[in-house]
């Protein structure tokens, strides 16, 4: 029944691979290029200047909540996985995760459009008013403080009701921006591991073109981000964050607008009918089965705390080496300067770039019968990860004596990691699909989902205290460490996770 439901689906054809599939591909493209210029922004927005229009937070305030973000963005999938799989459907979670996605960035812009909109009803320059407070915005629960300076300005802007104005437009902005936070958290959790089990189905699970299909999937992503963050760095430097975030919602807009013209008649009844527990078929062991599924689980378990030193060690591209790439390093080439958000499109471009080579690579080993296993690609990954925190604490050291550190070391560091990202995350995703039990693909992909970039973006976020103590140099030192310790117990472990694959009849 699934196999001719997934042939009526998929008969036609592009380059190859069903235009489901590149349908798929190019709303994961989309959402993605919408993530991205979220999330390359979100850190420098959160630290930027009130009077420009940012909240003005601390950094270890900022860089906490970018890690909860980050974290839950990855987290929940595992519940919104379960969600597609057992009660809507894969097809319907996708449209409800498009649509609250697309809520969701079109409330990161309430900081601005909101003011403006009360202002206009009160006849008051409540934008104005809220950049010239001197106080961070955006807080659910304003201290004394900013009580204090916000009555004292509203009294400037009407005598009798300014005040209320302006702690109206403060408290609304707050609401707005975590409302946004909310909805994006969300949408993504529906969305997340489901688009990766829908790509796969437009196939046939023996069909050999699927690892192609998660490949160009792969890449899909990393245009993505490259794009995001090279457009939304020059619109956030020419016209300020507002018209930046506006950006994000573009890219969930078309996504959401082609799988709504285009789903029906490229992936059928694909994803549309929520699945049931299958039953056991009566010559199937039912104790060999669980104890199958069960050591699927515990590799996979292990599997993920390994990537999950990595992701935490990655996320901070978005956090400490975002703000540490704004205020030490010289990004002027010639009259020009970098923009920061360009840097985080430079880790999909190298991946990009190297794939095919990696992919070339591969091939040849595998012909020589020397076929790297993942266990061996992800202690390759965690070395490239402390090689490049290394990297930057080279940097850190030329910047402590009142010097900006040169562009090329966090350019390098940067390709390391997304070098080491590809070589551990193209074949984690087939990985995952082949260990997960019958039924519960979406719930699976979204368990690791939340196991490596959910915890692993919520970790993300605790280097940001260590700033206060220890400096950008020896926070970049000892995630270094924990990278380069992690990686020799990665290596250490080869031997019982081989023999544990073996009985849970899965090919590392």
């Amino acid at each position: 029944m699934v196999i001719a439901t997934i042939a009526s689906g998929t008969r036609e054809e592009l380059l190859g691979l069903p235009k489901g599939a590149w349908l798929i591909v190019g709303i994961e493209f989309w959402e993605r290029f919408s993530f991205y210029a979220m999330l390359g922004l979100l850190a420098l927005f959160l630290t930027g200047n009130v009077a420009r229009g940012g909240f003005g937070w601390a950094d270890p305030k900022a860089l906490g909540l970018v890690g909860l973000y980050s974290g839950l963005m990855y987290a929940l999938p595992a519940f919104g996985g379960w969600i597609a799989d057992r009660v809507l459907g894969r097809r319907r979670a996708l449209t409800l995760g498009l649509m609250l996605m697309l809520t969701g960035q079109i409330l990161m812009t309430s900081p601005f459009f909101i003011p403006v909109i009360l202002g206009a009803m009160h006849g008051a320059p409540l934008v104005d008013a809220l950049r010239g407070l001197g106080q961070p915005l955006g807080y659910l629960f304003r201290t004394a403080e900013i009580n204090s300076v916000l009555a004292a300005r509203g009294v400037q802007l009407d005598a009798a009701q300014g005040v209320g104005w302006l702690k109206q437009a403060y408290q609304l902005t707050a609401i707005g921006f975590y409302s946004a936070i909310a909805c994006l958290v969300a949408g993504n959790s529906l969305m997340k591991s489901t688009l990766v089990v829908l790509c796969g189905e437009t196939f046939r699970i023996d069909d050999p073109r699927r690892d192609s299909a998660f490949t160009y999937y792969y890449l899909g992503i990393c245009i993505g981000g490259v794009i995001s963050g090279l457009v939304v760095g020059l619109v956030a430097e020419a016209f300020g964050w507002a018209y930046a975030f506006s950006l994000a919602v573009v890219g969930v807009t078309v996504a959401l607008i082609a799988y709504r013209a285009l789903a029906t008649r490229l992936l059928g009844s694909i994803g549309v009918a929520p699945e049931r527990r299958p039953a056991a078929h009566p010559s199937v062991n039912l104790h060999e089965l669980v104890q199958k599924n069960t050591d699927r689980l515990i590799l996979l378990g292990f599997l993920a705390l390994i990537l999950l030193v990595f992701s935490a060690g990655w996320f901070q591209l978005y956090g400490v080496w975002t703000l540490f790439i704004e205020r030490q390093v010289d990004r002027a080439i010639g009259s020009f300067s970098v923009p920061v958000p360009w840097f985080a499109s430079w880790n999909p471009a190298v991946v990009i770039i190297f794939a095919p080579l990696v992919a070339r690579l591969y091939e040849r080993l595998g012909r020589q019968g020397r076929s790297p296993d993942i266990v061996q690609k992800y202690f390759l990954a965690l070395g490239l990860l402390a090689t490049a925190h290394v990297l930057m604490y080279l940097a850190s050291t030329i910047a402590q004596g009142g010097a900006l550190a040169p562009l090329w070391i966090p350019t390098a560091a940067i390709g390391l990691t997304a070098i080491g990202e590809l070589v551990a995350w193209t074949s984690t995703y087939g990985l995952v699909t082949r260990a997960a039990p019958e039924g519960y693909a979406s719930a699976t992909m979204g368990a690791w989902y939340f196991m490596t970039l959910g915890l692993g973006g919520y970790l993300a976020g605790v280097p940001g205290g260590w700033l206060v103590t220890l400096g950008f140099g020896g926070t970049f030192l000892v995630i270094a460490a924990i990278a380069a310790i992690v990686a020799v117990l990665c290596l250490s472990l080869r031997g019982p996770l081989k023999r544990l694959a073996n009985r849970a009849e899965v090919t590392l």
